[in-house]
């Protein structure tokens, strides 16, 4: 071979052993360089990090998988649960006392305004805007449903933190009764049309008369009646569903109108008030834990009730004894003619006291992540991301498409500053209304002056008062 022929084929070859050799160095540079939660988290070794939140699967599952990050990292997390008022009023005397007990807080997101105007939070930029704690490969601009991250977790146009829980309310109902031939016939036989999960509210108030048969200890529904946030709750899933709502506002963070004494309000409470009928007599001491056990001891047969809950009603058979037997739908279809859902969460923050914000922020992060996400999903969780959604464990979760469904149309709740107070006025009166002190008129026009007074000038009365 002439030698300008073997100078020319042996070129190539020695580039190409050049290219492959950078492109080898290079890859090794880059993964030697790439950001790991080990690394991140090597200077918080040795750490302990506290956090609080409600008693409820979700939070059980985190405390099963905690041990993971605790093994990569060396950070030790230790959580602490409550009764949702409990986790409240624990996390605001640690927060007002600045005592800094808690490095973490799970909290609903109703409390956001409050902690924001206090000064008691950290905005999440101090920590995403770092690249030696925030993981290059989280986004949470394209993983997480991006309106309900604004809702909860975002304030004055700030990130405070990342949904712990994406939370609605739907129907929980006995499949297997609706299923029953009996029951079908002789419910066709009473009132005309075929027996069926409830579609409508007036086919709800009918399936609660049905099957509320007291003499076997069976109740078609069982509201909760209790002084407490749980009833304040379950009753916005009416006051939507009849057109009304708190505050004529768009936004949970807006100051606006108050509608809250409007003639669907009235209407809806009336109905609401109407299903205790068919509810246990001791229905106004019921709060959320309460109907869970109900349902789980096959005692009634419809409620609206949370996602987080149904793992423990649908799944759990150490807990429930209907595992099998049950039905979920979203919340029926009231006169304001859709279906409707309420915005809701509980979020993960850090506190302006805390003494190991970076630690806790790691922790944080490698919970929002996908696979953390699904496992506390499958036990439990009520994820935020919805590719944990489209995951085909997660499909075939016997409530998943209730609780995609009732996010469709989620309305929002007040995040401002006096929200937690909006709450405790309308608990307070609508216990008046449940227990014959007041009308259901009389019940909204006195909570309507006092978030009036409340709010001041931003929040009009558009509704006349007695």
């Amino acid at each position: 071979m002439p030698k300008w022929r073997q100078g020319n084929a042996a070129a190539p070859a020695w580039s190409v052993i050049v290219t492959l050799s950078m492109f080898v160095l290079a890859a090794t540079t880059g993964r030697a360089g790439a950001w790991t939660l080990k690394e991140a988290a090597a200077p918080y070794k040795g750490t302990t990090i506290r956090t609080i939140g409600e008693a409820l699967p979700p939070l059980e599952a985190l405390a099963k998988m905690k041990h993971k990050f605790e093994e990569e990292t060396g950070i030790t997390v230790e959580v602490e649960m409550y009764e949702h008022s409990e986790a409240v009023n624990k996390v605001m005397l640690d927060l007002n006392s600045h005592r800094g007990r808690y490095d973490f807080i799970i909290q609903p997101h109703r409390e956001l305004g409050r902690f924001v105007e206090n000064g008691h939070l950290v905005a999440l930029d101090k920590f995403m805007n770092d690249p030696k704690l925030r993981d290059p490969n989280f986004h949470p601009e394209t993983v997480l449903y991006d309106r309900l991250w604004k809702e909860i977790s975002w304030y004055g146009g700030k990130m405070y933190g990342f949904p712990f829980t994406a939370l609605n309310m739907f129907m929980w109902y006995r499949a297997d009764l609706v299923n029953d031939p009996k029951e079908q016939a002789g419910f066709k036989a009473k009132y005309g049309y075929d027996l069926a999960p409830a579609q409508t509210l007036e086919q709800y108030r009918d399936l609660a008369e049905w099957f509320t048969r007291p003499d076997e200890r069976f109740y078609g529904t069982a509201i909760q009646g209790k002084r407490h946030e749980a009833l304040w709750y379950e009753w916005l899933n009416f006051l939507y569903a009849y057109g009304g709502d708190m505050m004529d506002v768009a936004s949970g963070s807006e100051c606006g109108p108050i509608i809250v004494n409007s003639p669907e309000a009235i209407a809806a409470t009336e109905y609401y008030k109407g299903l205790m009928a068919y509810s246990p007599p001791d229905t106004l001491n019921y709060f959320w834990d309460d109907v869970m056990a109900l349902m789980q001891q096959a005692k009634v047969f419809e409620l609206i009730m949370w996602n987080d809950a149904t793992y423990a009603v649908a799944v759990d058979k150490n807990a429930s004894t209907v595992v099998g037997k049950m039905g979920f739908g979203t919340t029926p279809i009231g006169p304001a003619g859709h279906r409707v859902g309420q915005v809701e969460g509980w979020t993960y923050l850090v506190p302006a006291d805390s003494k190991n914000q970076a630690a806790a922020y790691l922790f944080i992060q490698w919970m929002m992540g996908f696979d953390q996400q699904l496992e506390q999903h499958l036990n439990g969780g009520a994820s935020s991301r919805p590719d944990v959604y489209a995951s085909p464990e997660v499909a075939a979760l016997p409530y998943s498409q209730a609780s995609m469904d009732s996010n469709a149309a989620a309305i929002a709740k007040p995040t401002i500053p006096a929200s937690p107070q909006i709450t405790d006025i309308l608990v307070r009166e609508l216990s008046s209304y449940l227990s014959d002190q007041k009308s259901a008129k009389e019940a909204l026009d006195t909570a309507a002056v006092e978030m009036h007074d409340l709010l001041g000038e931003c929040a009009p009365l558009k509704y006349p008062v007695k």
